[in-house]
Formats: structure tokens, C-alpha cells, sequence
């Protein structure tokens, strides 16, 4: 099922190469504002600046500092088990409120999600869980109504298969990546770790740890 999942993602370059996110000097206090990062992290992971500013914008309004109840960390709302993940990968540093880092997690971790299922799959996964998304996708489980509605808010592909049309959308493949992925890319990003079954948001209480049947 997987495969098929991919199949639309074929043409969408990722930009995710394991290199260290260089260190920068700490920036004044006005500059620790999430947006702020939104263009680096866009940049780095090849998703456009808008989608990584709705996303962040419907997460955290831009506050590096916040927590969910259910632990979702700063701008990006990133749980914890998912941050684990992304600093051992692209050496983000021990610090999930560093508004720099965790803005340059969270979008090379949804431009992994969406090399995975797609545009607007991506948003899905995003929010109510890999694991859940992809249960969705098997025609097992419904999605969530606030993920419906998650997706609306912020848009997708009408491209991408998988999800219901939206009221909210983007152009068509707003959500894809800049770059083409050439046979070395893909050959690359095959071998790399799969995202783990963790969502990085804990809104609806779906998929918030990695479910056995899941791995």
C-alpha cells in the first residue's frame, strides 16, 4: 500500500540530506519569533515559505515557547519522540525551543511526509499521525473530522489522492517540492529512516505514540 501511496509523490524532490544545521549566533530577543526562521526552513527543505508558515501559523502563532497538553513542543509543535528523531537525523541540537531549529524540523519533517504520501496526505499525516493516515488511506478508519478540517484551513493538492475536496485549497501542487528529484535522490531517500508513527501534533489525541501494529 505503500507504493501506492508514493506513486503520487514520484515527481516531488526532497530535500532531505543528513547534513548538520550550521550554527548561527543567538539572535536578538525580536528576532526569535518563528517566522522569522520560515524562509531558512523552506529553503532547507524545499517546501514553499507559505506552506511552512500556515502550518507553523495554525500550530503555534509563532511562538517558539509553547507547549501543548499533550507535550507538542514550539513553533512546529513537535512531540517529543519525534524531535528525537529529527535532531539524531539532521543534528538539530538538544533544544526543541530553539524557534531556528525547530522550524527547520518541522518542515524537512513534512516534506518527508509529503515523499510519502503526497500533498495533501502530507497535512493529514501531519496532523492526525502517519499511522492513522495510513490506516485511512487502507480504508480502514475514517479521518478524523478536525483533521477534515486542519486540511481545510491550511489547503491541498487536488492532486494528491486520499482526502475528501477541501473549501480551503491551494493552486494545484502548491505543497510540492521546488526541486526534481534525479535517480540518485530517489535511490537516497529509499535508503533513508521512514518518519516515525508519531504526529507531530497532539490535537485530537490520534496516534500520539507509536502503535506496535504501526511499525
Amino acid at each position: 500500500m505503500i507504493g501506492g501511496l508514493r506513486s503520487a509523490a514520484g515527481a516531488i524532490a526532497l530535500f532531505t540530506t543528513a547534513f548538520p544545521v550550521a550554527a548561527q549566533p543567538a539572535p536578538s530577543a525580536a528576532a526569535n519569533g518563528c517566522a522569522t526562521h520560515a524562509a531558512e526552513a523552506a529553503n532547507r527543505s524545499g517546501l514553499p515559505i507559505d506552506v511552512v508558515l500556515r502550518v507553523m501559523m495554525a500550530e503555534s502563532a509563532s511562538n517558539p515557547r509553547i507547549v501543548s497538553p499533550k507535550g507538542a513542543m514550539g513553533c512546529m509543535q513537535i512531540m517529543p519522540a519525534t524531535w528525537a528523531y529529527l535532531t539524531a537525523r539532521y543534528r538539530l541540537g538538544p533544544d526543541p525551543f530553539d524557534a531556528r531549529m525547530n522550524m527547520i524540523g518541522g518542515a524537512m519533517y513534512l516534506a518527508e511526509l509529503t515523499n510519502r504520501y503526497g500533498a495533501a496526505g502530507a497535512i493529514a499525516a501531519y496532523n492526525a499521525g502517519p499511522g492513522r493516515y495510513e490506516r485511512y488511506a487502507k480504508g480502514a478508519v475514517p479521518l478524523p473530522a478536525e483533521t477534515i478540517a486542519y486540511v481545510a484551513r491550511i489547503g491541498a493538492s487536488r492532486s494528491a489522492p486520499g482526502v475528501p475536496p477541501m473549501v480551503a485549497r491551494w493552486q494545484d501542487a502548491s505543497l510540492f517540492m521546488k526541486r526534481s528529484m534525479t535517480a540518485g535522490d530517489h535511490g537516497a531517500a529509499a535508503a533513508a529512516s521512514s518518519p516515525p508513527t508519531v504526529s507531530l501534533f497532539p490535537l485530537a489525541g490520534f496516534d500520539k505514540q507509536v502503535a506496535p501494529s504501526d511499525r
